[in-house]
């Protein structure tokens, strides 16, 4: 009798999982239906609040509870799309709600969780009033909360945390492809401040900064000075500035910097030479053709290989000639075979 009894415990129980499952299966479903509906609501509100039919716009909504979540989520994934005024408008929205207010001291919470959270968020408020909690947040020993931060000052284009941005890549208190993306968002008006750093005391730091000039500077009201700056960086102590600069002259078709990068293929360091010749095959002209072929025939294998490509990119014709003679070398001639494919 005990062991039937027990039996019928332990199948009431089960019975009793099963419907507790069921009832929040239910509650569930219902909970996102509900999310649903207030969401296709809600979603003319907010397309007039980013994008109004005059120049007053409609009030902002007063809401609550779901539907204010529902609000905010929608305005979030548009603050991601659209620049300009209707940005503008995102962000005056959470800052009169107080969403913005109620992010920044989330950013302070004890669960890493919410600081998490509260920092992505933050960036997708469009609310340039949260730019100096999240550079305080950069300095949170979760690296997950510093990561989140600098994706938002990006999103921000805070270009005033460009310093503090670089720094925490050097540091690696944030990856490099992080702190590389913040900066792409910031753009060009990033380039000014990165030019300042062309004479920082850190190596590391000049050669950021020059890398990111080389991506950005091309489109920043700079651009003119920079053919001009950049050379004298090609003789920097540091060999990974001097690559750098050969990059980024390379990547901005700086021909004022064409003799100086025909010098910086004799460096001692083969990666340097390696970037010079990648360079000059993109700014290009005749005059350096001669130096080319010589590091493609004798060099190592990076800077040969880099030389080659780099002549067939300025003179096909002359590679294929090139590549018959006794000396041509490897690189040479798989630089010509390519070209017959």
């Amino acid at each position: 009798m005990t062991l039937m009894a027990g039996i019928i415990a332990l199948a009431l129980v089960g019975v009793a999982l099963v419907l507790v499952s069921l009832v929040v299966r239910s509650s569930m479903g219902a909970r996102d239906k509900r999310r649903a509906e207030a969401t296709e609501r809600l979603r003319p509100l907010a397309m007039e609040l980013v994008d109004p039919d005059d120049d007053q716009g409609a009030p902002a909504p007063v809401l609550a509870g779901m539907e204010a979540e529902v609000f905010g989520d929608l305005l979030v994934h548009y603050s991601r799309q659209l620049r300009g005024e209707a940005e503008d408008r995102i962000a005056a929205y959470f800052e009169a709600a107080g969403e913005v207010d109620a992010q920044r001291r989330r950013l302070t919470a004890r669960s890493e969780r919410a600081r998490v959270d509260a920092a992505f968020r933050l960036g997708d408020m469009a609310s340039a009033a949260a730019v100096p909690d999240l550079l305080r947040a950069m300095e949170d020993p979760s690296l997950d909360v510093r990561a989140a931060a600098a994706r938002s000052l990006g999103r921000l284009r805070a270009a005033e945390t460009v310093e503090a941005l670089i720094s925490a890549a050097v540091t690696e208190r944030v990856a490099d492809p992080v702190v590389g993306i913040a900066l792409l968002e910031i753009g060009p008006p990033a380039v000014p401040r990165l030019i300042t750093l062309l004479d920082d005391p850190d190596p590391h730091h000049r050669a950021a900064a020059v890398r990111l000039i080389g991506l950005l500077g091309s489109a920043a009201a700079e651009a003119d000075e920079l053919p001009a700056l950049l050379p004298a960086l090609l003789r920097d102590m540091s060999a990974d500035v001097r690559a750098a600069a050969a990059d980024a002259l390379g990547r901005l078709g700086a021909s004022a910097g064409r003799d100086a990068l025909i010098q910086l293929l004799h460096d001692r360091v083969a990666f340097v030479r390696a970037a010079a010749a990648r360079a000059l095959g993109q700014i290009g002209g005749q005059t350096v053709t001669e130096a080319l072929l010589e590091v493609a025939r004798a060099d190592e294998f990076d800077p040969a290989a880099d030389a080659a490509q780099a002549l067939a990119r300025i003179d096909p014709a002359l590679v294929l000639t090139a590549a018959e003679a006794p000396d041509a070398g490897p690189h040479l001639r798989e630089a010509a075979d390519r070209l017959e494919l």
